[in-house]
């Protein structure tokens, strides 16, 4: 009963963000989607910076980060991408879904998931692997999306010197470099700068959330539920089922392995739908996943965290 109740306690509040900040933007006149728009830049570039900063600034990164498991999800990243290119084209036969398939079973919200599910579970001074896996897995999505929509979208000309240009000056892999730096070198930051940064940071996790929730839109529940349901399945349930067994006979445990698993179980990126509207792709398949996978992730997660507490695996 105890492993029940800590597993709900950490969605739980994620879940009710989500619909505080659905109903805010579509049942009150308080926000809407220009205002979603605004405050989700905000968040990308300056809240979720500071988050990463600080807690990897907070810790001992020389002790604490696993480069072994982040090379992995790297790695196994790009493993299942590259599977993803040669076995959807031969199941999915309309051309425009492909790369939105492909996108929706690779790519995750970890950035928004990861840490704070992470932080919840383990206290800030333990989610240096889930920051610093943020800074490595999150160009990552990015770059591989913009390959797949390229291939298999309707539109094949890219700018690849200013995607390129783009992930380099991400502002997460910017901020997570400096907080290596300062945690490595153990440069202090004056107080004042420090309590700054750590008061920005507590406002990334409830806004994103907000703002995840004020996006959705269930008038994209419409057609496709095969397909959508298809790649849904694959990315919540089947996918974590291979790889977390891996990570776990790897050794890992408590939040390396939390931050692990959360790079396989994460909803779909919002972004990615506008992506996939971008490249020609079919853009309502694309808002389906994101809808799909954000609602479905919730009942993933809690019964994922709570099996694993279950079997000793996190305390």
């Amino acid at each position: 009963m105890e492993n029940l109740i800590l597993s709900f306690n950490v969605i739980a509040p994620l879940f009710f963000l989500m619909v505080i900040g659905y109903i805010l933007v579509h049942g009150t006149k308080l926000a809407d989607k220009d205002l979603c728009s605004k405050a989700n830049a905000l968040v990308f570039k300056v809240f979720l910076p500071c988050m990463l900063f600080k807690n990897i600034y907070q810790s001992d990164i020389k002790t604490q980060m696993q480069g072994e498991l982040c090379l992995f999800a790297a790695g196994s990243l790009l493993v299942l991408f590259l599977l993803l290119c040669l076995i959807v084209p031969r199941i999915v036969k309309q051309e425009n879904q492909q790369g939105v398939v492909i996108q929706g079973i690779f790519r995750s919200n970890y950035v928004i998931f990861g840490v704070a599910i992470v932080e919840k579970m383990y206290g800030p001074e333990n989610t240096v692997t889930a920051a610093v896996l943020s800074a490595i897995l999150v160009p990552m999505y990015n770059f591989l999306a913009v390959i797949a929509l390229s291939v298999f979208g309707e539109k094949q000309e890219h700018n690849w010197k200013k995607i390129i240009g783009n992930i380099v000056k991400n502002p997460l892999i910017f901020a997570s470099v400096l907080g290596i730096i300062f945690s490595y070198t153990g440069i202090p930051l004056p107080q004042a700068v420090e309590t700054t940064i750590g008061d920005l940071a507590k406002l990334a996790t409830p806004i994103a959330f907000l703002i995840l929730g004020g996006d959705f839109d269930f008038s994209r529940i419409k057609g496709n539920l095969k397909t959508a349901g298809g790649v849904i399945f694959v990315k919540m349930i089947a996918l974590p089922m291979v790889m977390i067994p891996i990570v776990v006979s790897m050794g890992y445990r408590d939040a390396d392995l939390l931050a692990a698993l959360l790079a396989y179980q994460t909803p779909v990126a919002v972004s990615s739908y506008i992506m996939a509207q971008q490249a020609g792709a079919d853009e309502q398949l694309a808002g389906q996943l994101v809808v799909f996978s954000s609602a479905v992730s919730i009942v993933t997660l809690f019964t994922t965290i709570f099996l694993l507490r279950q079997l000793g695996y996190l305390s």
